[in-house]
């Protein structure tokens, strides 16, 4: 291989070997800002940023199908949704994940460049995504859009007229009045094309006078024939040339020691333009190389290694640029480095010709960067056309010829994808993420993370036909796949991005889908709710019922495991009077005892007399004290002889009570309240559990609840003490469950929220040996569902209504947690 030096190039002779070359080389292009593109689906486009630095490199030719690989059945065709995009709201923190994967370099040229954050930097690279949508809707619509811009991940929208700000703030976005700026900005500002003489990192094309040196932007697909295609800018042609790019070896930006490489591909003939808006032309890649819907990055940004070393950018969609956007560009002179757009479609001349371009300040970019890669996060923004030749100082401009550009009176200005209309980019589609439990006759659900609404995702259950959903602006897809009985079901699924003939395809995932029959406890009120579960629980009669207030939690959470020890629901009064409904259900019972548990200002004696004369010869007790701690200690010791082990939790919240209520209901073991906050537990609490002869207690709680001096004095019973706790209520919950069930063929949700449906719940799922799970109330915590399957649980059991758990929880919607 002959040396390209800079300040000249040593020409190359006809039988320079390609050896150094493997055939399967991963060729990895630039990425740019989200364009619009025709869309296939007229879902919203909300991409997620994910992963790693941004680059431009060479592309990749598109390996050809396995002779072996078998055909995809025909998929069901999906139903796409009308949406009215609005600004989403893009809090920092949910980024944190993203921002994790970001290699060190990477983030570093951010603080340097932007002076941002990763989570800044991948949230405005969304908001911009988002904002497009968004102004394209306002101007479908008939707003006057003068111009728009990005104040970190705020739109603001300038209108011609105060009468449209309405619907402006309608999309979540901040309204200006006042006039378009025009497209001559920068008319007075002159701009040179980035191709050079010198050989560096990037392509080499030449003609009989020498060679030049450019850079690749994007990996795409021709749609009539299938094949590799990646897009450059318009003026990388040499008239009288004979099409062929080759390769350039570098192991750094602008390497003096760059080589010459394997045949990178052929220039389309008649697809180069430069001038009348447009700078960009397709080249048909070369076969041999692996074309892949990344941007090299330059060693992650650092720009010490090559094209192909670092971590990759994904390119995940078309991108459209928005004032104050944040992007990053990769070039093979000046590698990595990142600006801020200033403006949209200028006409401006670069090298004398009228180019339609997006102004990015602090975009350092130099001769043979052009045609280079510029992106915003996974999105594909554009290519380099031109710049100032003080563009790597604060001043300078960079020139980028844009993915998707505007119009004007329904002529569309510059752009790639008015230019190259039978070329489509090529992505690197993410995996999707199905929701391995779901409700039986409820869609199959999942998310495609970094995925975007020009996405679909196919799935097939236990080997049969193919399902398409559609994926929605905040990355969720649902399909419907009909016969799915309870139980375990295989599947396999994979998502795509692009027309049929121009399709980016994910690896496949494959799993198991887990399916139960969702079912629902509910009453009009409370007091009817509790008497729904008293029926499904002691369907005939009951020796016993236990009675407390609805009004109020302390005086019953104990109560529930003494019911179910003494094999009787728990249903609820008010302070003064026994609901009709309780009362028709505790003499359709007709129960030898009624025990009342809680004081006469939480139960009163005229409602103690009601109760006697529901049922002919029934005793009717009460149990109380001072306090509800005693009043636990009354339950406690009024039921239980012996207990070697028990629950305590606090009694200054209800959650983990509950939540132990069923586990402690199952073992036929009591839940104890303490005063959590205490710096230790009282001697009325260590007396009765050294009657109870208890030896081990499980603390259900973090310290913040039951405080570590009482939980250490707990031992002088004396009695082993652990602890149950997590984060939140909800993820004790599962901790707590975990550690007391190992297998169950049915779960009880109810609400964390309120306390009514827990504690009548909490005897049905007692009495049927089975775990209750407090829940919010529109979706179903990650871990809880994880338990479902691996308990094996074909039955899940909701307390309480729509109110307290919502049809989405019914619809076992996985929670983001």
């Amino acid at each position: 291989m002959s040396t390209i030096r800079a300040g000249g190039l040593v020409s190359v002779s006809d039988d320079t070997p390609d050896g150094d070359i493997r055939s399967r080389h991963d060729r990895e292009a630039p990425v740019h800002l989200r364009a619009r593109r025709p869309r296939l689906r007229r879902a919203g486009v909300l991409g997620a940023l994910t992963v790693a630095a941004l680059a431009a490199g060479t592309l990749l030719g598109a390996p050809a199908a396995g002779a072996d690989e078998q055909p995809t059945p025909a998929p069901s065709a999906p139903s796409a949704p009308a949406e009215r995009p609005v600004m989403p709201d893009l809090p920092l923190e949910t980024y944190a994940a993203a921002a994790a994967e970001l290699p060190p370099e990477l983030v570093e040229a951010l603080s340097a460049d932007l002076g941002s954050t990763p989570e800044e930097y991948l949230a405005n690279a969304d908001a911009a995504a988002a904002a497009t949508q968004v102004v394209d809707a306002l101007k479908l619509e008939g707003v006057a859009v003068a111009s728009s811009r990005l104040e970190g991940t705020r739109l603001v929208v300038t209108v011609e007229s105060a009468d449209d700000a309405a619907a402006v703030e309608a999309a979540n976005a901040v309204a200006e009045v006042g006039a378009a700026s025009g497209r001559d900005v920068y008319a007075g500002e002159e701009f040179e094309s980035f191709a050079d003489l010198v050989g560096g990192q990037g392509y080499y094309f030449a003609d009989s006078t020498g060679g030049y040196s450019c850079s690749t932007a994007f990996n795409g697909i021709d749609r009539a024939s299938g094949g590799a295609r990646f897009v450059t800018a318009g003026h990388c042609e040499l008239p009288g040339d004979d099409g062929r790019v080759d390769q350039i070896i570098e192991s750094r930006p602008n390497d003096p020691n760059g080589r010459l490489g394997a045949r990178l591909g052929q220039q389309v003939a008649g697809s180069f333009r430069f001038g009348g808006e447009f700078d960009a032309g397709l080249v048909d890649s070369a076969s041999g190389w692996n074309a892949r819907g990344v941007v090299g990055t330059y060693n992650s940004g650092a720009n010490n290694g090559s094209v192909t070393s670092g971590t990759p950018q994904p390119v995940r969609d078309y991108g459209d640029a928005i004032e104050g956007q944040s992007v990053c560009k990769s070039g093979r002179t000046t590698g990595w480095s990142c600006g801020i757009v200033d403006s949209v479609d200028q006409l401006i001349p670069v090298s004398g010709e009228e180019v339609n371009v997006d102004i990015v300040r602090g975009l350092c970019s130099d001769h043979g960067d052009s045609g280079g890669a510029v992106v915003s996060g996974p999105y594909a923004l554009g290519l380099i056309s031109g710049g100032t030749e003080d563009s790597c100082t604060p001043s300078g401009v960079t020139a980028v010829f844009p993915m998707i550009g505007g119009s004007e009176g329904g002529q569309p200005y510059g752009s790639i994808v008015t230019l190259a209309t039978n070329w489509w980019l090529k992505v690197e589609a993410p995996r999707p993420v199905v929701n391995a439990v779901m409700a039986a006759g409820k869609p199959i659900t999942g998310t495609l993370p970094s995925g975007t609404g020009n996405y679909a995702v196919t799935i097939s259950v236990d080997g049969g036909p193919s399902h398409l959903a559609d994926v929605f602006t905040d990355r969720s897809w649902n399909v419907s796949v009909a016969g799915l009985t309870p139980g375990a079901h295989s599947y396999t699924a994979y998502s795509t991005f692009g027309p049929d003939d121009a399709q980016s395809r994910s690896a496949s995932v494959s799993g198991t889908l887990f399916v139960g029959d969702v079912e629902r406890i509910a009453g009009a009120d409370r007091f009817e709710g509790a008497v729904k579960v008293a029926q499904a629980s002691f369907p005939t009669t009951a020796p016993v019922v236990y009675v407390a207030t609805g009004l109020n939690y302390p005086d019953a959470l104990s109560a529930a495991p003494a019911a179910v020890a003494e094999g009787g629901p728990l249903l609820l009064v008010t302070p003064t009077g026994v609901p009709t409904a309780v009362a028709d259900e505790i003499r359709a019972l007709a129960p030898q005892r009624i025990v009342v548990v809680g004081g006469t200002a939480a139960v009163s004696s005229a409602v103690v007399t009601t109760l006697r004369g529901l049922v002919d010869g029934v005793a009717v007790e009460r149990l109380s004290g001072a306090d509800r701690y005693e009043a636990s200690r009354a339950v406690v010791a009024a039921v239980f002889d012996e207990a070697t082990h028990a629950y305590t939790a606090t009694g200054g919240n209800f959650p983990d009570a509950l939540s132990a209520g069923g586990a402690a209901g199952s073992a036929l073991e009591p839940v104890v309240l303490v005063n959590g906050g205490a710096t230790a537990a009282d001697a009325p609490t260590l007396s009765l559990l050294r009657s109870l002869k208890t030896t081990s207690i499980t603390v259900v709680g973090g310290p913040n609840s039951v405080s570590e001096g009482v939980k250490t004095s707990l031992r002088a019973v004396p009695a082993s003490v652990d602890r149950v706790s997590a984060a939140d209520r909800y993820q004790t919950s599962i901790a707590l469950n975990r550690s007391a069930f190992a297998s169950s063929d049915t779960v009880y949700l109810a609400t964390g929220t309120n306390f009514p449906d827990a504690l009548a719940g909490a005897v049905l799922a007692g009495k049927s040996d089975a775990p209750l799970y407090v829940v919010p109330g529109d979706c179903v915590p990650q871990g809880v569902l994880a338990d479902v399957k691996t308990l094996g649980a074909t039955r899940i059991v909701l307390f309480g209504g729509v109110n307290a758990l919502s049809p989405a929880v019914a619809a076992l919607t996985p929670c983001g947690f």
